[in-house]
């Protein structure tokens, strides 16, 4: 059987109600959800205030208090990409 896998590219600065409104229909409609952390090698700048850890921390933690199971979401970093 093929797994169905679904991507969610994101800084997540900070991880928000409307992060949590897609990661939960992606899990409703795909076997396994990939979160990308976007601009990984930023933080503590206005823009960027957490580190790729805290955020991920955030997620994590925000997921369990809502009953939801890490083991079908795979978690990875971005650097950030310069556009010229």
């Amino acid at each position: 059987m093929q797994v169905r896998r679904a991507l969610i590219f994101g800084r997540f600065q900070p991880f928000h109600l409307g992060h949590l409104g897609v990661i939960r229909w992606a899990l409703e409609r795909f076997d396994e959800l990939v979160l990308l952390v976007g601009m990984a090698d930023e933080s503590h700048t206005l823009r960027n205030p957490f580190t790729a850890g805290e955020r991920i921390t955030m997620i994590r933690e925000s997921l369990k208090e809502e009953g939801i199971s890490l083991d079908r979401i795979i978690t990875a970093t971005v650097p950030t990409m310069s556009v010229y």
